[in-house]
């Protein structure tokens, strides 16, 4: 039973190792198959010890597959004999221990000789094959070339042009990069995350207003049109007792209107594939954002310039009442303070005025006749205030124009909808061509209540 335990062993090692062998040298075949191309150069006129190293590794090769067949060979015949007669012979064991020997030593050679090969191939690399052919420097080629020697023969110091060919070597630069702006395959950029948004301007007009929230389409309400007061004492002179007991009082009257305002919707989109989405995921809210700042862009304007035509808002200035102290040589100083008595004869308290920025600069760079600022300290920061009033600077409002007022008291903004941001296919043929709609709309109302508690008007009366 022993015997055969170390028979069975012994097949077994020297199958492995006839199953090994080819693997090694499959792998070290491919190695030098996949190498042999670029050392192809070298046998023509190369080293003549890489040519010996070839030739060597082809009979190692050689002698290896021999080797391994007879191996597959003598550990079938063992396989065999264990079967047939339960023990290994003696010759068979000896002769499967001489093959394994065999091959262990033709495995070392032949690592050593793919070790040498490595070695020259890398001193072949970093060594230039003009070297080894004997390569001159300029100064040489010169000293030895037929002109040279030819001017020095001759009673003129003259020489002919000398070819010395060319020594230049292409240098890896990134100037393509730096000149052109194309990218250079080897230099990764530096990215900055995310998109780099333009100025955004700050709204205003809003928060000067009273706000609130709806949920119709129309806002309807009564306004007072004539107030007739003819508030007084009971008194008669033409009763029969002249007097004040059983006078008639005095009647007073008032009529009234209803007055309706129609909710406005403000709305863009913008196409987009669906594809870019996926693939840019910072893209859509990008995106989003961008369309909320339009709406809140298009409704500073409108609530200040628009006319009310075509289902746009109608604005605080076109239903303001006109300024109407204006004088000539009048400063913009004069004009702000008339605007805010007019507002306070008409029963209101002005709390603010509405400028463009540049109309403010103006205003803020007046001086007295020894060069100092009016209204404005260099050195100190403060809130915009003119006249004790609010300044409220914006680009919304025209170059030229004031807008001054009780806006509290003046109107209202009313939302039915805050802006919301869908995303839809369905449009014309975007399902089919994968294109996506990205829209952002609001709906809202704004209800001028009291016209006299706003005044519009020039900044300067000056002609």
């Amino acid at each position: 039973m022993k015997t055969m335990k170390f028979a069975v062993r012994i097949i077994t090692t020297a199958l492995a190792a006839a199953l090994a062998m080819p693997k090694a040298i499959g792998l070290t075949l491919m190695y030098y198959a996949s190498g042999s191309a670029g050392a192809a150069q070298f046998n023509d006129g190369g080293p003549s010890d890489l040519k010996a190293l070839n030739e060597a590794m082809e009979k190692a090769f050689k002698a290896m597959g021999e080797n391994i067949k007879k191996v597959q060979d003598v550990a079938e015949k063992a396989r065999e004999e264990v079967r047939m007669e339960g023990t290994l012979h003696e010759k068979t064991n000896k002769t499967l221990t001489e093959l394994g020997e065999t091959g262990n030593k033709l495995s070392e050679g032949m690592k050593s000789i793919q070790d040498r090969m490595l070695e020259v191939e890398q001193k072949l690399a970093r060594k230039p094959a003009d070297q080894d052919r004997g390569a001159k420097s300029i100064g040489q080629i010169v000293i030895e070339s037929d002109e040279y020697k030819a001017a020095g023969k001759n009673t003129k110091p003259e020489m002919h042009p000398v070819q010395v060919g060319s020594f230049h070597k292409t240098a890896i630069t990134e100037a393509a990069a730096a000149t052109t702006g194309t990218l250079n395959p080897l230099v990764m950029a530096d990215r900055n995350a995310g998109i780099i948004l333009p100025g955004l301007r700050r709204m205003t007009v809003r928060n000067l207003l009273a706000q609130r929230t709806t949920t119709s389409n129309m806002i309807e309400f009564a306004k007072e049109n004539v107030y007739t007061n003819n508030a007084g004492p009971q008194y008669d002179t033409t009763s029969p007792t002249p007097g004040q007991e059983g006078a008639v009082k005095n009647e007073s009257g008032i009529t009234f209107s209803l007055s309706q305002v129609a909710v406005t919707t403000l709305a863009h989109w913008i196409p987009a594939s669906r594809q870019v989405l996926q693939d840019a995921p910072a893209l859509q809210g990008y995106v989003e954002g961008r369309l909320r700042y339009g709406l809140m862009l298009e409704e500073e304007d409108e609530m200040l310039n628009s006319s009310g035509a075509n289902g746009e808002l109608n604005g605080l200035l076109n239903q303001a009442t006109a300024f109407t102290g204006g004088t000539t040589n009048q400063t913009a100083l004069d004009t702000f303070l008339k605007a805010f008595t007019q507002i306070s004869l008409a029963e209101f308290e002005a709390t603010g005025i509405v400028l463009h920025p540049k109309d403010w600069q103006d205003v803020m760079l007046l001086k007295d006749t020894t060069g100092r600022y009016l209204f404005s300290d260099p050195q100190a920061a403060g809130t915009p205030r003119v006249w004790g009033k609010d300044v409220v600077a914006t680009q919304s409002m025209a170059a030229g124009q004031f807008l001054a007022g009780n806006f509290l008291l003046a109107a209202e903004v009313v939302d039915r909808e805050d802006a919301i941001v869908r995303i839809a296919e369905q449009h014309a043929d975007f399902f089919v061509r994968n294109m996506v709609v990205i829209l952002a709309e609001q709906r809202l109302a704004l209800i001028v209540y009291r016209a006299a508690a706003i005044v519009k008007g020039n900044v300067s009366y000056a002609g």
